[in-house]
């Protein structure tokens, strides 16, 4: 058995995982932005001991992922976390290692989240696919050929910083324009009106035209993004996750209408896009994973 933890910028999502990929037992916390790291590491900690207990049976590894990028020798978040600024620059691998007595494997969200994907998800059996994690912020990361593309020292892609020019010529990154608050604020402009939050959203989409003006303009953003890749890679599959993809069709079918016109004909249609079936579970199931094979990434990283 495996602990998978995945920090989000809002919440801590953990879970015991099976050696089958199957999460035994799951809880969710709200993640206290005001915890200093000894603090944080404490709460893991906790957590940690109590989906032991819960599942009756003790684990082997610990496995996180949060957003930037973690020094795979060092455990330490070198690069990004903004969310998550108590972890910044500090050792979380040997913190909660010394706190547990289990090793720990650091990883960054998107990538973690791919390899569930990859291995328990809509990834299964798909040689060359991207996923794009939407959510507080955007990950996500390419799978080619059994493993996650990341730099030479395991540094993640950082697909929210592609730059987009807006109808109005200026220049936005893909995740200021796509991520969960973006849909919130276009929203507001298309109706005048708030919007409290995504489900609420979604949930007016028949109805209401300003909330299908808006997924309908962002879907076309997000298949300018999804293009290129598949044009470079001839990707099989394009996987839309996070919080975002609880859209379900009325997400991917927009995305699917505009991807043709922006993509070579022949990789186009060899080409599928899908809503990630892992859920929330997607980066704690990686981050297990990963936590399992961390010696081998050990050894390459070196």
């Amino acid at each position: 058995m495996l602990i998978g933890i995945d920090i989000g910028g809002t919440a801590i999502k953990a879970g015991a995982v099976g050696g089958d990929g199957r999460v035994l037992v799951r809880s969710q916390v709200a993640f206290d932005r005001s915890l200093g790291f000894d603090a944080l590491i404490g709460r893991l900690s906790q957590l940690t001991q109590a989906l032991q207990n819960e599942a009756g049976e003790s684990a082997s590894a610990i496995g996180v992922c949060l957003p930037g990028f973690v020094d795979r020798l060092t455990g330490m978040l070198v690069d990004g976390g903004a969310n998550v600024s108590a972890l910044r620059e500090r050792p979380l691998a040997k913190s909660l290692s010394a706190a547990t007595g289990l090793p720990v494997h650091v990883e960054n969200d998107g990538v973690a989240a791919t390899v569930g994907e990859a291995y328990f998800g809509a990834g299964r059996g798909l040689r060359r696919f991207t996923l794009l994690t939407i959510g507080t912020g955007i990950g996500g990361a390419v799978f080619i050929d059994g493993s996650v593309v990341t730099g030479s020292r395991g540094e993640p892609p950082e697909i929210g910083a592609v730059m987009l020019r807006e109808a109005d010529g200026s220049m936005a990154n893909f995740e200021k324009l796509a991520c969960a608050g973006a849909f919130l604020d276009r929203y507001r402009r298309h109706s005048g009106k708030e919007i409290e939050n995504l489900p609420e959203l979604f949930n007016v989409l028949e109805k209401d035209e300003a909330a299908v003006k808006t997924v309908d303009e962002i879907s076309q953003i997000i298949a300018r993004v999804f293009a290129p890749l598949v044009n470079a890679l001839n990707l099989e599959a394009c996987i839309v996750g996070g919080g975002v993809a609880a859209a379900g069709e009325a997400l991917l079918k927009p995305i699917r209408a505009y991807l043709p016109s922006l993509t070579w004909p022949m990789l186009a249609r060899n080409n599928r896009v899908l809503q990630a079936a892992c859920g929330n579970d997607a980066g704690l199931l990686g981050a297990a994973w990963l936590a399992q094979n961390a010696a081998k990434l050990h050894a390459a990283a070196q």
